[in-house]
């Protein structure tokens, strides 16, 4: 049995006449465009009656033992008249096979006496190599995404030596069968030497130059918790007895380990990252500047010493950037758009705002608690720490727990939380990090709130103390101030949308239009009032520039007054009677 190496055709005659072919048909379709097909005829002819360097002979002579009567042929047969020669069957039949025995002997041996020729001819510049099994190799890259892609692949291990010129190589970074590559495909493969990382505790080797990009070592800081701070921006004197307050208080002793100002690492679920591509995403970092680059190291240091990253690399690598937006904070974030690309999509229905508003609108007594860094919270699987790899411009990292940016992220928060507070859906709710507990007495409440506090311990999650609202009246909850049994806008939103300039753009329409529809509902005839703007996005360019009308200038003015004017809904009791008017 003789193998074949794949992407080499000058081991196997059969991909050597694929490719006469291919170059014919090149030939054929850039000659006679959309009429290439009626010349195939002609062309098959040709490949059928042309000698052969190899064997000395036309194809069709090896198969029918004579060449076909081409135009020139017939004219030479008439010009020469040749005698009309009857014969036997049985004589032609037996001349023919001769015939045949010859033309295949001549065949061979033109055939064998070409290869000796070809072979003297390219061992004038070839290098003798071979492989021992078990070495390591690199495999030359067949097929490219494009002209900065790597020319070699794998690496992979020597199987079997099938010949001084073919080896099955089985690949070490993809899960496939072995395959036979030619020698020429293959190169020697040298391992980089590895890289050892030390955490020194010696201050003398910390000190690090000024112009150093390195990373601080990191160290853990400790912040004591107070939970009277807690109990006090609470409010609380108000509406609450000393009995009650005392009540809180042992609550809150009881599970002073939940409230931390670094994030927890729970160890009922890990995230993991499925692609639909074994395509690796490598991607440069992107420029910073010095300013940036001091800001994403300090993160950095931040993350390392709490235990979220740690000092790797891997074959994905996405770029980490550093997003600055005006009244805040910069905060660093991995652009994952590349990975999340060849992600297999998850699905779990995220929980419905307007649900989750109205329910806990209606309560008399309610508390909001705020994971600390929620998805830092659940830790990575092996798999998905090598796809959420990221670099910068001074270093490369792993994740151990889940990233911001990941597409699948936010449902497998959503789907956790769900899990952890199953069965308590009647006096609380989540969205996303944010926990809502909501009852209808303060004694009542407390034991929620015990409850709630118990099922977070001991699933390993930390609360961020200076976002909880404990037992309050009214609470900001989603963009909404809720409680009591009524619900209005967030005085800050308000007054964002109230400074927000007439637009000049689709794109600055869309994004006025995002910010008053999550207050659509307060705004009676809502659609009707912002018909002029949502007429002016038509067309089929998105970011065009608009005419700004009067009637536009209107709805625009109109939207400000109705939500200027502090709107309130009442939560809606289901125990009720409703009327249902519609035009």
């Amino acid at each position: 049995v003789r193998h074949s190496s794949v992407h080499h055709p000058e081991s196997n005659p059969i991909e050597s006449f694929h490719r006469t072919v291919k170059r014919l048909l090149k030939v054929i379709c850039l000659e006679n465009a959309r009429d290439w097909e009626k010349n195939l005829p002609a062309a098959l002819l040709a490949l059928r009656t042309v000698d052969h360097d190899t064997t000395g002979f036309s194809p069709s002579e090896l198969v029918h033992g004579r060449n076909l009567r081409t135009p020139e042929r017939l004219l030479f047969e008439k010009w020469a008249e040749p005698e009309e020669e009857n014969s036997l069957v049985t004589e032609y039949v037996f001349e023919l096979l001769n015939r045949f025995q010859k033309y295949r002997e001549l065949a061979m041996e033109k055939a064998s006496a070409e290869q000796i020729k070809r072979k003297t001819w390219y061992d004038k510049r070839a290098i003798s190599r071979e492989f021992k099994i078990g070495d390591q190799v690199l495999i030359l890259a067949t097929h490219k995404p494009n002209k900065f892609a790597v020319n070699w692949v794998g690496p992979g291990v020597i199987d079997q030596r099938l010949s001084d010129t073919n080896y099955i190589v089985k690949r070490l970074d993809k899960k496939e069968k072995s395959q036979i590559y030619h020698i020429n495909m293959l190169k020697p493969y040298y391992k980089r030497v590895e890289r050892v990382n030390l955490l020194l505790t010696d201050k003398r080797d910390q000190e690090v130059e000024e112009n150093d990009l390195e990373i601080d070592y990191p160290e853990t800081h400790h912040t004591e918790i107070n939970l009277e701070e807690i109990i006090q921006a609470s409010e609380l004197e108000g509406h609450a007895t000393e009995e009650d307050l005392k009540k809180l208080r042992k609550v809150l002793n009881q599970h002073r380990e939940v409230f931390s100002n670094e994030p927890g690492k729970t160890d009922l679920i890990e995230h993991d990252i499925e692609l639909i591509s074994d395509k690796p995403i490598r991607c440069k970092p992107y420029r910073t500047s010095p300013r940036q680059n001091e800001i994403l190291r300090t993160e950095i240091k931040k993350m390392l010493d709490l235990g979220v990253i740690e000092i790797g690399e891997s074959d994905y690598v996405s770029p980490m950037i550093l997003v600055e937006t005006i009244g805040r904070e910069p905060r660093p974030c991995i652009d994952y758009r590349k990975l999340n690309a060849i992600t297999k999509t998850q699905y779990f229905p995220l929980p419905n705002i307007e649900e989750r508003v109205e329910r806990v609108a209606a309560a008399n007594y309610i508390s909001v608690l705020d994971l600390t860094k929620g998805y830092w919270q659940l830790p990575l699987t092996k798999r998905a720490q090598r796809y959420a790899g990221f670099a910068t411009n001074f270093g490369c990292y792993i994740p151990k727990t889940m990233p911001f940016g990941l597409v699948s992220a936010p449902i497998t928060f959503s789907k956790f939380m769900a899990e952890l507070l199953k069965g308590r859906e009647d006096f609380c709710v989540p969205y996303l990090d944010d926990v809502a507990i909501f009852s209808n007495s303060l004694d009542e409440h407390v034991k929620h709130l015990d409850v709630i506090l118990r099922k977070i311990g001991n699933a390993k999650l930390k609360i961020k103390p200076s976002k909880c609202s404990l037992g309050r009246k009214t609470v900001t909850y989603l963009g909404h101030v809720v409680g009591n049994g009524i619900r209005c806008p967030v005085e800050a939103k308000i007054q964002a949308i109230v400074n927000f300039p007439a637009p000049k753009t689709k794109t600055e329409i869309r994004r006025l239009i995002g910010m008053i529809g999550y207050y659509s509902r307060y705004i009676k005839d809502y659609a009707k009032i912002v018909e002029p703007l949502t007429n002016a996005l038509r067309g089929k360019n998105k970011r065009e520039q608009i005419t700004w009308t009067p009637e536009c200038q209107k709805a625009f003015d109109t939207i400000k007054g109705k939500l200027v004017e502090r709107p309130v809904l009442h939560a809606p009791d289901y125990s009720k009677p409703f009327i249902i008017q519609v035009d």
